[in-house]
This record gives C-alpha cells, sequence and structure tokens, in this order.
C-alpha cells in the first residue's frame, strides 16, 4: 500500500523512486502483518479454552482504537484498500470480543459437568504438523515457534508488493481536521490499550494466556508502518501531518518491549508458559 494514497499535503515534494520502493515494501509487510495479527492470539485462546491472559480494558481500548480509526479513514474519503483495511481491523475485533465473551462466560458454565481436561500434561509425540505445534507449542523450538512465521508474513509482504499494481498518484489536498482528530484519538487509544495488559501481567506475575508471537507480529507491524511513513517523505510538514498515525504506531513499540521483558520475568513462573 503506498503512502501517497492516505498522507495529503498540498505542494508535497515528490518522493524518488527508490524512497517509493521501499515504503510500498515496507507497507506491504506491515500490511500482512495485520491481516494475521490477531490470529495467533485466539489460537492461544482456543487452545486454553480460556480468555483470562488478557485484559479487557486492553481488548476495549484496542477495538475503539480501530473504530476510529475507520471513522478517520471514512471521514477523509480515503481510498477504497485503506477503509477496507481499517473495517478489516473491525471485524477482527468483533472476533476477538466473541471469543473474549464465550471463553469468559459461556463455555465455563458449559465445562462444569465435565471432570476431564481437554488438554493434559501427557507427553505428546513431537512432530512437525500444524496441530501438534498449536496444541503443543512448547515441544518445538523457537524456529518453528516464531522465526518461521514472521519470515512467512516478511515474505509474503515482499511478494504482495511484487505483485501489486503501482499505485497512482492522488490530488495534493489538506487533510481535514476532523479526521487528524479521530486520529490522535485514535493513537491515544491504542497507547493506552498496553498498560492495562501490562498491569495486569504484573500483578498476576504471569504472561499465561498470551501469545508472544502476537505482540512481535504487532511490533513487526507497527515498525514496517512508521518506516513506511518515513521512507516516502521525511521533511518536517509531512512529519507532522502524519504524527497521529507515526505515534500510534511507533509509540507503542516501547510499551510491546515491556511485555516482551515480562514474557522474559515471568517465564519460570508456575503459572506462566512462554508460548
Amino acid at each position: 500500500m503506498d503512502l501517497a494514497s492516505f498522507s495529503l499535503l498540498a505542494g508535497a515534494e515528490t518522493p524518488s523512486q527508490l524512497r517509493t520502493q521501499l515504503s510500498g515494501i515496507a507497507g506491504s509487510i506491515s500490511l500482512a502483518c495485520w491481516l494475521v495479527l490477531l490470529l495467533p492470539q485466539l489460537i492461544e485462546q482456543w487452545r486454553l479454552k480460556s480468555a483470562e491472559g488478557i485484559s479487557p480494558l486492553f481488548l476495549l481500548f484496542w477495538t475503539l482504537g480501530d473504530i476510529l480509526n475507520l471513522a478517520g479513514a471514512l471521514w477523509a474519503g480515503l481510498l477504497p484498500q485503506v477503509i477496507l483495511l481499517a473495517a478489516w481491523f473491525a471485524v477482527a475485533d468483533a472476533f476477538t470480543l466473541a471469543f473474549y465473551y464465550y471463553y469468559t462466560y459461556v463455555y465455563p458454565k458449559r465445562r462444569q459437568p465435565e471432570r476431564t481436561p481437554l488438554l493434559t500434561d501427557t507427553p505428546r509425540r513431537k512432530s512437525s504438523t500444524i496441530e501438534d505445534i498449536v496444541l503443543q507449542p512448547q515441544n518445538h523450538s523457537v524456529l518453528v515457534r516464531y522465526v518461521l512465521p514472521l519470515l512467512a508474513v516478511f515474505v509474503a509482504g515482499i511478494i504482495g508488493y511484487l505483485c501489486s499494481s503501482p499505485a497512482k498518484k492522488q490530488p495534493d489536498i489538506e487533510l481535514a481536521i476532523g479526521p487528524q482528530i479521530c486520529g490522535y484519538l485514535s493513537a491515544a487509544l491504542y497507547l493506552s490499550a498496553r498498560l492495562p495488559q501490562i498491569y495486569q501481567n504484573y500483578t498476576k506475575k504471569s504472561c499465561r494466556g498470551l501469545s508472544l508471537l502476537f505482540f512481535m507480529l504487532s511490533t513487526l507491524g507497527n515498525v514496517t508502518y512508521g518506516l513506511q511513513i518515513l521512507f516516502y517523505r521525511s521533511d518536517w510538514d509531512y512529519v507532522v501531518l502524519n504524527s497521529s498515525w507515526l505515534l500510534g504506531s511507533l509509540g507503542t513499540i516501547a510499551e510491546d518491549l515491556v511485555i516482551f521483558a515480562q514474557f522474559y520475568m515471568y517465564k519460570n513462573s508456575e503459572t506462566a508458559v512462554l508460548e
């Protein structure tokens, strides 16, 4: 996805071909991350049959941020692919909220008569099958659990860029104040979302129920999203225009680093599972 499609500024310079290509590659990798971002967390909740590990405030702020992101895209009249991506975020959030509600309020009541857990500590044969990797991730190496999925997303993003048609140049217009406000409010919610999750991890001294791959994809997506903007143009006016998006993406990386540290600190806890 080209930055020219949603970063609008009157009188903007035309970036060089190299900067445009680097921006496009970074943006395509970021898009690949966002498309599969929530999948690891949903799988983790399905595997444990529990949503206790994720903070409800984290989900709430994240969802509100995505709703404002969609509202800003619609308000600004951005390109259809940008609006569709924002809409996909909202749909994915709905699945996440549905999983949280089901495993918090519905599933426990249905499980009360049962006494045999679905997942036991019985050793399983190690294999490279997707089912075994999903159900028993601790039996597999870091390469299988994290490096290969991240590499696959990275390669998919590059292939997506190479297969995409060049973006058409958009007319230079001034971005209205309304979409900008939505952008800043969305960024504030994204920044706030991690705080209750960090606090919950701290109080429980555990990251059990959270997917480490989810936060890795989030970090990679935010880094490449920020690079997409800065590769395209890095002059002051352009950076200021895109400051809300930069704040929402790059600003959350520091908080994700705190969560990575918590995964490391609590990995030996009886209630923590580094997965």
